[in-house]
């Protein structure tokens, strides 16, 4: 049931790059229309919407979720100018000193603070100055589509508050995850790890068309587990989704891949894809620095963001990522629960 369920959040990623589907919701019939476009058998396409179906019904049912500080969400420690509460803060400073004001100003600027404002006093916990955007409240469910940025009634929050990323402990307890060390490493804005030697399957991403190169992308690494290798085998999805971005000395994409790790029931010895265009790949270890969020922002801008603060923060502590390389993981299903996104840049002593 877990690995449909993880499964069938993948297909969302793969159709949400401009259009937003929601798998199993109203939009249920576009991604049945693809599992078919695609050459699955009626009968796996019937059991992936069923699983999906009581598999969203569970999570509707399930309590709210334990509330967790902001440092054990992430992993680390951010860095204080990088919170969301003191970037505003500063940036209200600094329209305050050049503004001009008047005395109509000050009633427009009330104004716009209360409609701003959503914080309650109970929303702060730990001196986390940030929002947690999943704390309950009435009419509040695990399973409900939130996005980063919209309150759970649908409308926009004006202040677009940012989302607490789903602790990896967590998610690394529902499915497996590639295995991974934690390094104690100094700094804040970023968690340092060892990612340990593995397989790893692996396919391009047509960069030309970035849309359709990451659909074709995902839907051959998404066969390979679901039988298209020379066993015929049904491999179990696991997390993260990998997207490694290389970059030219101009720092622009030149190239991309899309990676899965293969699950440890056939780490070992993993059955051979019959699409050439699909490999597996030994990865060594590699120290990699990472920065999660949550939220469901998919922007290349709030991307951008991420790295920026990334690199200031490896910066601060004087370590030198590879410049060559970035990648971007998905660890959870878009929409429904707490979201886990990470960017990440790999030392560059592991290269």
């Amino acid at each position: 049931m877990l690995r449909l369920l993880t499964v069938c959040g993948l297909l969302t990623i793969a159709l949400s790059l401009e259009v937003d589907f929601d798998f199993g919701g109203n939009d249920e019939s576009a991604i049945e229309s693809q599992l078919r476009e695609q050459g699955f058998s009626e009968e796996d396409i019937k059991l992936m919407l069923q699983e999906d179906r009581d598999d969203r019904e569970e999570m509707d049912n399930e309590e709210e979720e334990e509330y967790f500080s902001w440092e054990l969400a992430r992993g680390y420690d951010d860095c204080e100018e990088f919170k969301w509460s003191r970037r505003k803060d500063s940036e209200r400073k600094q329209d305050w000193e050049k503004k001009d004001w008047k005395e109509e100003d000050w009633a427009d600027n009330n104004k716009d603070w209360a409609d701003n404002a959503v914080v309650d006093d109970d929303d702060l916990k730990d001196d986390d100055n940030e929002v947690d955007q999943y704390k309950s409240y009435k009419g509040y469910r695990k399973g409900y589509r939130g996005k980063h940025g919209y309150g759970l009634d649908g409308k926009k929050k004006k202040g677009n508050c940012p989302a607490k990323p789903k602790p990896l402990s967590e998610i690394c307890a529902e499915i497996e995850c590639a295995p991974f060390e934690k390094l104690n490493i100094s700094g804040c804005g970023f968690e340092a790890r060892r990612v340990l030697s593995a397989n790893w399957t692996v396919t391009s991403i047509d960069t030309s068309n970035m849309r359709r190169g990451y659909q074709e992308a995902f839907w051959r690494l998404f066969k390979y587990i679901q039988g298209a290798n020379d066993r015929g085998a049904k491999i179990a999805m696991t997390a993260p989704v990998i997207n490694r971005w290389f970059l030219d000395e101009n720092f622009q994409i030149e190239g991309a891949q899309m990676a899965f790790y293969i699950s440890s029931a056939f780490q070992a010895n993993p059955p051979t894809p019959t699409d050439d265009k699909v490999f597996v790949e030994p990865w060594d270890d590699a120290i990699t620095y990472d920065r999660a969020f949550g939220g469901n922002r998919d922007d290349p801008e709030y991307y951008k963001k991420q790295f920026t603060m990334l690199w200031k923060g490896l910066a601060k502590e004087k370590i030198t990522p590879y410049p060559k390389m970035s990648i971007t993981a998905g660890y959870t299903r878009p929409g429904w629960g707490r979201q886990r996104k990470e960017v990440m840049l790999v030392d560059d002593g592991s290269m």
